[in-house]
Formats: structure tokens, sequence, C-alpha cells
């Protein structure tokens, strides 16, 4: 069934919070706050609660607890968060947080088979793509926040915003982390110097235009910085989508929603983008797949602009410090059924319900939306925060404005369909980017890659009817 976030909160949330302004992996010792271990990778309210500085919560008993915390990002994620962990630890020197971090490539695979297994950790960064699969298996891996409401207040979250990410048949399974979408940010130096003009909207065939220009005056020079992540979040899915007007995959009836022709053309774009130049081989990006600001070509200037997250578009402005970088709007082709893009949240955080601790954990996630103090510390690394105390906190500190304000304010625009479900899953995804990596290395022609996937895709959903 499709799902539509209809997003109009972020104007209203940064006047308020302004408003409110002016009123892995690597573990820590078992007995000591948390140290930073080398990474394996590198909403606003209705009626939220005041922004004020949360009371920690009572410990139920001060005996010695350990938990352990798994998340994927990049080092400035990991530095922050394992801050506020430390801090957490000062308040309570019985809890002991144990961090458990790196890189988003192969973590689901990893979480599925310590899940079902029983030895997932006991806070969770969840990928909100997953949840649906991990809650209709039935096996109730997580906590109800809303079980546990002494505990952690929530009232500092847009209720409607917490209906619609994390919240399963009234459970509320999952927290959203910020308030998050697709971007497409520019370095605007590099495209006004080549004439080029990314401030208007744009259409898909805009850019091959646009990078086609860009690397015949300059052979150095790339449009657009992509990783099969991206090609698959920003390219493959709103191109579909917009074509076709349909998800991925029909959950209802579990079919294809597109057809060998459409998913042929979509092929001949992302083929386009390679041969024309506007992205750089996948050979010369993909190994920083995930942590494409860490490549030393966009560091070097090299590449005009890239695919993102709106979480992660401060890092890859911040690799760039010289850059002048502007967001651009998305791409829509003409008569479109459907927006392609839309705004959700880029995470959750989940508590395991086999947990030995599921109190104290609790106990740490409400420190960590609803505390002062870890908000200013957190910032935006997770994207815009999803709670009232938090936008009030990173308005007082300046980070509701530059990149992530802009980036977020135009995916705010973009109403498209809410794609979590089926083709959200680890299967799909893996054939999917397979699938663009054929084409992007030459392995494969358009027509014979839909076709292996296609076969593929049959085979799984087969699994599910």
């Amino acid at each position: 069934m499709k799902k539509r976030i209809v997003s109009t909160m972020i104007a209203v949330s940064m006047a308020a919070a302004a408003l409110a302004a002016c009123a892995a992996p690597a573990a820590a010792p078992a007995a000591a706050p948390a140290e930073a271990a080398p990474a394996e990778e590198a909403a606003p309210a209705e009626e939220a609660a005041p922004a004020e500085e949360a009371a920690p919560a009572e410990a139920s008993s001060e005996e010695p607890v350990t938990l352990r915390f798994m998340w994927w990002g990049g080092d400035a994620r990991a530095e922050a968060t394992i801050e506020v962990i430390n801090k957490f630890h000062e308040l309570h020197p019985n809890i002991t947080i144990e961090p458990e971090y790196g890189s988003s490539d192969g973590y689901q695979e990893k979480l599925t088979a310590q899940l079902s297994s029983g030895t997932a950790a006991d806070i969770i960064q969840m990928g909100v793509g997953w949840m649906p699969g991990y809650v209709a298996s039935g096996a109730d891996y997580f906590v109800d926040f809303n079980d546990y409401a002494d505990l952690i207040d929530l009232s500092t979250f847009e209720k409607s915003f917490l209906e619609t990410n994390g919240n399963f048949d009234g459970h509320q399974y999952g927290l959203p982390t910020g308030l998050a979408g697709t971007a497409l940010i520019y370095d605007a130096n590099i495209t006004d110097a080549a004439g080029l003009d990314l401030t208007q909207r744009i259409s898909w065939d805009d850019l091959i235009t646009l990078g086609k220009q860009l690397h015949e005056a300059d052979e150095s020079k790339y449009l657009l910085s992509i990783d099969s992540t991206m090609l698959t979040t920003a390219v493959l899915r709103p191109y579909l989508l917009q074509l076709t007007g349909n998800t991925f995959f029909i959950d209802d009836t579990v079919e294809l929603g597109f057809t060998r022709d459409e998913l042929v053309q979509t092929l001949e774009y992302v083929k386009a983008l390679y041969d024309n130049n506007v992205v750089p081989p996948a050979a010369s990006t993909e190994p920083y797949s995930e942590n494409l600001q860490t490549d030393p070509k966009w560091i070097s200037g090299d590449y005009a602009g890239m695919f993102c997250y709106t979480s992660t578009a401060e890092p890859a402005v911040a690799a760039v410090p010289e850059g002048n970088f502007k967001a651009a709007y998305l791409p829509v082709m003409e008569g479109a059924k459907d927006d392609g893009f839309y705004c959700n949240c880029p995470q959750y955080m989940v508590v395991s319900k086999n947990s030995a601790h599921v109190k104290e954990a609790i106990m740490f996630l409400d420190y960590f939306y609803n505390s002062e103090e870890a908000a200013a510390i957190l910032g935006t690394v997770r994207s815009v925060p999803p709670t009232s105390v938090g936008q009030s906190v990173c308005a007082e500190q300046g980070l509701l404005e530059g990149i992530s304000k802009e980036t977020v304010d135009i995916c705010q625009q973009y109403g498209g369909t809410y794609e979590m479900g089926l083709s959200t899953e680890e299967e799909p995804m893996a054939i999917m980017k397979d699938m663009l990596m054929q084409v992007a290395y030459g392995q494969a022609t358009p027509e014979e890659a839909a076709d292996d996937a296609i076969t593929l895709f049959e085979n799984y959903l087969s699994t599910k009817r």
C-alpha cells in the first residue's frame, strides 16, 4: 500500500526552534567510559513539550550494568555518539555502554544474524526500510516505547511524525533519529565558473546536459559523484516512481511495480550518466562507497556535486572547506506520475526485547533525545533532530542554517510515495545494486541486466506470496 509522507513541519519547526532559542566495531572497557575505536570506513511539534533540560531518569538499581549500542556512520557521527555515551556514563556511573560501530556495508546482514541468534545489541540503530520485514516476521524483536512512558518522554516528538515513523499497528517499536531525505548538493564555485545554472528546477535530461557541458569544458571534472547506494536511492527508485507511479514492488499484490521496458528505460538512463561523463567511472567512486566525501577527487574539486542524504550533506561540505556549496532541486521528469522523492527519517533507534537491561537502555535513549547536553553534542549528525529539544538547541547553535537546512527545505517540497516494505529488504536491495553495477561497469547491457534482475526479483517475490 502506498504510504505518503505529507511534510508540513520544517518551516514551523525552524521558527519554533528559533523562538525557543530566544526564551564495528570496537567496545569500551567494561567499567570505563567509551573510547573511540577506528571506524571500519571511515520534526517539529504540533504540541511539542518545551525545550527544557530533561531530568535524568532514576535507575532501578545501582548494580553495574553493561549495554551494547550498535550503529553505522562516519567519523563525525561516531565521535559525537561516543561523547554522548560518555556524558551519560558520568550521570550514571553504574551504566557502561559499549559502542559497536562502522560502515553500513554488511550491517543488515550482521544485524539479522544477531537478532535471529538472540545476540543483538541492547540499543540498535535501525534502517527504516528493514523494520517492516523484522516486524512482519512475528519474532517480536523490539520493545514498544509506549510501554515505558515513565522512562522516556515522547511528547517532544510531533505526534503525527511518530505515527508515520517507527509505529506499527499502534506499537512504537522505533524512534526516528531525524528529518531527512535525498539531497543534491553542488559547489557553486565550480558550476558558476563553467556557466552552469543549478538554481532552477531540473529534469533528469537536464542533468545529462549540464554534466556534458562541464566535462567538455574540463575533462578532469564531473558533475556528480555517486556510488551504488545513491544510484539505487537517488536514481533507480525515484526515476521508476516518476515513470510508473508505482512503488518498486506492489506489496498488496506481491508483484513488480514496473514492466521490463520501464526497467530497461531506467537502466538506459543510468548508462547515459556514465557514457556522457556526468558521473565518473564506477571504478573511481565505488571504493569510497558510503563515504564519498573521503574520495581525494571530491576533496580536490574534481567533482562539482553529489547525490547524498540530507543527514550526510554537512560532512560532504566540510571535506571541501574552500567550496561554496548549495542545495539543488531534485530531478523530476516531464509528465511524472509521482514526485519520486520524499522526506522521512534517516534511521530508527530500537531496543532489543532480548536485552537484560531494557529500562537502562530506554533511560539512555531518553537522555539521547531529550537532554539539551546530548542535543548540543549530536547537533545534526543524524540530520535535523526530530524533537523540540534538539531543534531548539540546534537553532541556538546556528545549525538549522546552511546546507543542512537548505537540503531539508528542498526535500520537503517533494511529496513522493514513501517506499518501505518488500523492496527495502536485504535481498532485493542487493539485487538492485548488482544490476546497477553491471551497467555501470559495462558488464551487461540495460536489457541483459534487466532480464537477469527481473528473474531474481520474481524468485524473491515468490517466497513472499
